[in-house]
């Protein structure tokens, strides 16, 4: 394989990238290519040394995912991220996923515990019709109580929300870190 059909190869894998920077990846593969044969190596050669452009396209699509992830912090970044980095090693279903989704299982069920006792004052007021106005002040009461509980807990869900966010990015980039061998990012 020589250099065209080596950039062709790596533009049509990293086509799930903007244009602006694919291009920018594509130049510093380009200069790869200057500096190889400036310093007397064949085209082959060069390519050899890089290695398979599919794997460095699924290797840049994760760090760029990654990154857009740090800049904007969304749901779909972080989708986005950690299933490109789950692209590069089977064995990421186990030690990325897993982990991931015990996080959002336990955010999830915070949450819904939040929601739970938040609406609490509405179920006091429900139960009236089953079991009538007998100790409805008490158990309006308690409602009132768990409800302000709902609601720290409700405000508490966003910084540990955030916490989680930034955790789970953390830990895709240490499993991407492994990935390459320990090399740095």
């Amino acid at each position: 394989m020589g250099r065209t059909e080596f950039l062709k190869e790596l533009e049509s894998n990293l086509s799930k990238v903007p244009e602006r920077d694919r291009k920018d990846m594509l130049y510093d593969f380009e200069e790869h290519f200057t500096i190889g044969l400036e310093s007397g190596k064949s085209e082959e050669e060069v390519v050899l040394e890089l290695g398979d452009p599919q794997m460095i396209a699924k290797d840049l699509i994760a760090d760029y995912r990654i990154n857009a992830a740090e800049a904007n912090h969304s749901l779909p970044n972080i989708t986005r991220a950690m299933l490109a980095t789950i692209s590069l090693s089977f064995f990421n279903i186990v030690f990325l996923l897993g982990p991931i989704i015990g996080l959002i299982g336990v955010y999830f069920g915070l949450c819904v515990t939040a929601f739970v006792l938040t609406i609490s004052p509405l179920l006091a007021v429900i139960s009236i019709f089953f079991s009538g106005f007998e100790d409805f002040m008490l158990q309006f009461f308690i409602s009132i109580v768990l409800c302000a509980l709902g609601l720290l807990l409700s405000i508490a869900m966003i910084t540990v929300g955030k916490f989680f966010y930034n955790i789970i990015l953390r830990y895709i980039k240490f499993n991407l870190k492994i990935i390459k061998g320990g090399k740095s990012s």
